[in-house]
């Protein structure tokens, strides 16, 4: 092979080889600046709002459903595991009692399945606002639960991944 051929493509082999490592630094520098989304990691309780209006505007951060509250009273840990260098799924336990209109009642059960009873030492570390004693109807599916007072329209909700 002639010389010139040789040089022109130990050139170009290191131009690509540049190429290449720029390419795979800014990947990596796009990968470690992207943020997930998601709410930012806490363990908050409701017993630091004042009004119902800020419990609800707090709680919205964290679930999807969006309802109606009479009366609102939460604990919630959330560990948002997608924005570190690593990546990974997000960890949850949303922990709450609500008193609401007793026509919603069937949106809190939907894609649920009724079970015979549920454990519920949970309740007991939610701010005491609401009371929980009257829970009849149970409804899960995963790691949702959900109790029913059908006769005072109070809810309790869990939804873990922990």
């Amino acid at each position: 092979m002639p010389v010139w051929l040789n040089e022109m493509c130990m050139q170009r082999a290191t131009l690509c080889g540049r190429l290449c490592f720029g390419s795979v630094a800014v990947m990596l520098f796009l990968c470690a600046c992207e943020n997930s989304g998601g709410p930012p990691t806490t363990t908050t309780s409701s017993r630091q709002f004042k009004t119902l209006a800020e419990k609800i505007a707090f709680l919205e951060h964290y679930v999807r459903f969006r309802r109606t509250y009479f009366a609102l009273d939460f604990n919630i840990t959330f560990h948002n595991n997608g924005q570190g260098r690593v990546p990974g799924p997000s960890d949850w336990d949303i922990r709450l009692i609500a008193r609401i209109p007793k026509a919603q009642m069937v949106l809190w059960t939907k894609d649920l399945h009724a079970i015979a009873s549920a454990p519920t030492d949970w309740l007991d570390a939610l701010p005491a606002g609401i009371s929980h004693s009257g829970i009849t109807d149970w409804y899960q599916n995963s790691g949702r639960w959900v109790g029913i007072n059908r006769v005072h329209g109070v809810v309790v909700y869990r939804n873990t991944t922990l």
